[in-house]
């Protein structure tokens, strides 16, 4: 635990964090040429002096894309996903994991995209192509630091990866670039369409592996926004993926692409996505 410091004290006491939250104030990434802090929500079982150090058992973990939006409204740029307080009811329904909340950076729009392109807003200028990067700085920095300090569950199995946007761009594709690394992804509201839909046609070339997907897309999103979710839907059910086995879909016709409707979705997900470590009695 050393180097891990409370919340409160790196962000001072007005925050909306829930439960048990550390924050590693800085990792470095070479590729990348940026630090970044690390924040780590630790179920009720993993509170200090809890019974979840002593007794052996190992927890699943999942990673999430946009951290800074992920516990706390004072950091987040548009709202807030409530991770903390979803994990804290989720813990009194038999579910208990780690969360890790790893925080975006002004390039965002490169480091979450695999692909370099033409920007969709300015033609005059590319963007992408760090994306390969970003998860090698994720698998080969930030796991083995969360890895060494906490009681992980370390199969792929256990391990997930979650985002919005181009943040589920990026867990999906996740999937697919460190499969060993990653068991399930939440992919929500994915913006799948980038390289003439690249993910999508990885997957018809049968580069995912088995796992577990939660996909959803709002309704009021952008024009044509369900209809990109029914394709990678469909194309994931083309492919062997069954819906309420290993793949829930939803759509959620009134939601937007913000983080109020994430937020309002991420019970389910995290529900669907670590049903296999629920225990028993919950």
């Amino acid at each position: 635990m050393i180097g891990w410091r409370p919340y409160s004290e790196v962000h001072g006491l007005d925050n909306t964090v829930t439960g048990h939250v550390l924050v590693w104030p800085e990792l470095y990434s070479p590729g990348l040429a940026r630090s970044s802090e690390i924040v780590v929500y630790l179920p009720p079982s993993l509170a200090p002096d809890g019974p979840g150090w002593a007794d052996g058992r190992r927890y699943p973990t999942v990673y999430f894309n946009d951290g800074q939006n992920v516990f706390d409204e004072r950091t987040a740029n548009y709202g807030e996903w409530h991770a903390d307080e979803t994990l804290e009811m989720l813990a009194g329904e038999g579910i208990e994991a780690i969360a890790v909340a790893v925080p975006n950076s002004p390039a965002r729009m490169d480091e979450y995209n695999p692909w370099r392109g033409p920007h969709p807003w300015n033609p005059g200028s590319d963007m992408g192509g760090r994306g390969e990067t970003y998860l090698e700085w994720l698998v080969g920095s930030v796991m083995p630091l969360v890895d060494r300090s906490f009681p992980t569950s370390a199969e792929r199995e256990a391990t997930g990866i979650i985002g919005s946007s181009m943040g589920g761009l990026i867990s999906l594709y996740a999937l697919m670039f460190v499969p060993r690394s990653f068991g399930f992804a939440g992919v929500l509201s994915p913006s799948v369409r980038w390289n003439d839909y690249a993910a999508i046609r990885m997957i018809e070339e049968g580069k995912l592996p088995s796992g577990r997907i939660h996909l959803d897309m709002g309704g009021a999103e952008w024009a044509g926004a369900i209809d990109d979710s029914r394709r990678l839907r469909d194309t994931l059910v083309s492919v062997g993926w069954r819906e309420g086995h290993d793949l829930q879909y939803v759509e959620d016709h009134p939601g937007g692409h913000n983080e109020g409707a994430w937020s309002w979705r991420l019970p389910d997900a995290l529900r669907f996505l670590l049903a296999p470590f629920r225990t028993a009695g919950g």
